[in-house]
């Protein structure tokens, strides 16, 4: 591991911003890897319309109304758009790990696995965004005692990509 792949320097990034894009999801018809996309045409904003399409079974299905914040009703971590259950979801010792596609997941890994955590201070006159998706990981993700469990959970959460077309 070299110095660099020991450091993870803060973004700023917030966990919408891997939102914006592709959300992969369980499809409701087949239980396969799907994708939530925004609808051709549309801008890749939070606001603009979505539709879950599964490239195994064909299925397909455009969203109704707005990104709903907050929580799913369950245990089970589900998009924002249109409420599926994420892809990438899995137990951690008792936890819940879930990312919303690939580009999250390396985020997610690039922090837990460096040694040397940085905060990016904002200086005088910059933009200020509100707390950054990696001041609000929970405790145990950021916990140095569970970085091995968390990297071993977030390579078999990798190993599912493979099947998604």
């Amino acid at each position: 591991m070299t110095a660099d792949q020991r450091r993870f320097r803060d973004q700023r990034l917030t966990a919408w911003h891997f939102a914006a894009g592709e959300v992969l999801v369980r499809c409701p018809r087949c239980a396969e890897c799907a994708r939530v996309v925004v609808v051709p045409g549309a801008d890749a904003d939070l606001c603009e319309a979505r539709r879950l399409v599964c490239g195994r079974c064909g299925y397909a299905r455009g969203q109704r109304g707005r990104a709903r914040h907050g929580p799913a009703p369950s245990r089970t971590v589900c998009d924002p758009y249109l409420r599926e259950p994420l892809w990438l979801q899995g137990d951690c010792g008792g936890n819940v790990l879930w990312a919303y596609n690939e580009a999250h997941l390396d985020y997610l890994e690039a922090f837990v696995s460096a040694r040397l955590r940085e905060k990016v201070v904002v200086g005088e006159g910059e933009w200020r965004r509100r707390m950054t998706m990696v001041a609000k990981l929970p405790v145990w993700l950021k916990a140095a005692k569970n970085r091995d469990r968390v990297l071993r959970d977030i390579e078999r959460l990798r190993a599912t990509l493979q099947p998604c077309p």
